[in-house]
């Protein structure tokens, strides 16, 4: 499918291809021109990153600072030193030149927490304290400094179930979405598939200096393609369109693509099956939570047998790696 017939905006990796995108564009048009916390949500590889990069570059703050945190990278003891800065020699290990915050360098432009979700209860109270204030104290020293700087938090999780698990504080939530976005997933929105693989085949043929059109994938397997459920999402889609580029047989790369795919869901369907006990004489009705958590393991389980390393399998989740660790560990999953 040639994006262009189908009168779809596409720039810079951005791609209008539903009513649901366009009007999620719409609104990021009208927040990047003033200072509103944002929230974005969505699976992991869905394009939060790049929607919060979108409103910076489109607004009113389109030339002042641009910083990112990433909250999953940063250890959590060292969470207060990155954001708010410190005095030279103001703990042990610490520079004796100092360094300035995070926040200090985001002043009067944007900071985008992303990953919000993955923040410690202890870090959560600490950037509550700024966003209240609007100071910060360097580690060190006793004097305040005004910050003005815009939020854009993204979350792979809704940041509402993890505050009726208390794993997330409400007085935080209220600072952080002043205004929220939602963005569904590519299964969701399949018209953009094919959108986004050619995009990235042009992209990556351009950076490995192959032949785009020798890349062109036939009409019947960009069909097959659109039907798959790329639970990576935009990242899944970008990978597979590198191999691609990088392969002799891209023919191949692509039927293999579409093969695993179905083998993948074949022994999800084969693993819940294998695993559920024999249907009773009357009908019996599971508590909720437990049949969800039943399918939730399965479903990671057919992922860790299928894929090569927990970051594969975290990606085709649409999770990040951090989340599926945790939920390996609390399940007992181990590789088959």
């Amino acid at each position: 499918m040639d994006c262009r017939e189908k009168n779809i905006w596409e720039k810079d990796g951005t791609v209008l291809a539903t009513p649901s995108m366009t009007r999620i564009y719409h609104k990021a048009n009208m927040l990047s021109n003033n200072q509103v916390s944002v929230l974005i949500y969505g699976e992991s590889g869905c394009g939060k990153n790049h929607l919060a990069e979108y409103i910076q570059k489109n607004g009113t703050l389109a030339q002042a600072p641009f910083v990112c945190i990433h909250c999953n990278a940063i250890p959590s003891e060292l969470f207060a030193s990155e954001l708010f800065g410190y005095f030279p020699n103001a703990f042990t290990g610490a520079s004796n030149k100092g360094k300035t915050g995070l926040l200090e360098m985001a002043n009067h432009g944007t900071i985008l927490f992303d990953e919000i979700n993955e923040l410690s209860p202890q870090n959560q109270t600490l950037l509550l304290h700024f966003l209240q204030n609007r100071t910060i104290t360097p580690l060190g020293s006793l004097k305040a400094r005004e910050i003005r700087t815009r939020i854009i938090c993204t979350s792979g999780r809704d940041l509402r179930e993890m505050i009726g698990e208390g794993t997330f504080r409400l007085d935080l939530y209220y600072r952080i979405c002043v205004a929220n976005i939602h963005i569904p997933p590519l299964r969701q929105r399949r018209e953009e598939i094919p959108c986004f693989i050619e995009y990235f085949i042009g992209k990556y043929s351009e950076i490995y200096h192959c032949d785009k059109k020798s890349l062109a994938i036939p009409s019947h397997k960009m069909e097959e393609l659109t039907r798959l459920d790329w639970m990576g999402n935009i990242r899944e889609i970008e990978n597979f369109a590198q191999k691609i580029c990088l392969s002799e047989y891209p023919d191949q790369v692509i039927q293999d693509y579409i093969s695993r795919f179905q083998d993948f869901h074949h022994s999800v369907l084969e693993t819940d099956s294998a695993k559920s006990p024999p249907a009773p004489d009357g009908p019996v009705v599971r508590p909720l939570r437990e049949a969800l958590q039943a399918f939730e393991r399965s479903y990671i389980q057919a992922a860790v047998n299928e894929t090569d390393s927990l970051r594969e399998a975290a990606g085709r989740l649409g999770i990040s790696y951090s989340s599926l660790c945790r939920k390996k560990a609390g399940y007992g999953i181990v590789k088959e």
